[in-house]
């Protein structure tokens, strides 16, 4: 009886073993047939020629932020100064640290200061 046991346990390993071996090819076959949608296209002149005016642009905007005066937030009192004049601002603040961390801090309270909120509707039994 052990003997037509084991055949049938060889004998049952068969299928498994084709099943496993086609979801392996199926899946080669895939990997194979979609390669060329998976790569990147190569950069050719007309695309450096794009990607340097972009960066030109970025370049000359980032430039053009850094240097020059705007507002930010005119309620709050925040505005934008050229890089070189911060600088400067800080150096001057900074020589006397304790009104400098005074400064800062209200700074930084009326940046995050939250609106009053809205006022409260009247009650109909008013």
């Amino acid at each position: 009886m052990s003997l037509m046991n084991r055949k049938r346990e060889d004998g049952a390993v068969l299928p498994y073993f084709i099943i496993i071996v086609a979801a392996f090819l199926t899946m080669a076959a895939v990997l194979w047939l979609t390669r060329d949608e998976a790569r990147a296209p190569s950069v050719g002149s007309e695309r450096a020629a794009l990607r340097k005016e972009n960066l030109t642009e970025n370049t000359l905007a980032a430039e053009q932020l850094m240097n020059s005066y705007g507002v930010v937030n005119a309620e709050k009192g925040i505005y934008q100064i050229p890089i070189d004049r911060a600088v400067e601002t800080m150096i001057r603040e900074w020589k006397s640290p304790e009104k400098a961390l005074a400064t800062m801090a209200e700074r930084v309270d009326l940046a995050t200061a939250l609106p009053a909120p809205p006022p409260e509707a009247p009650s109909e039994f008013e």
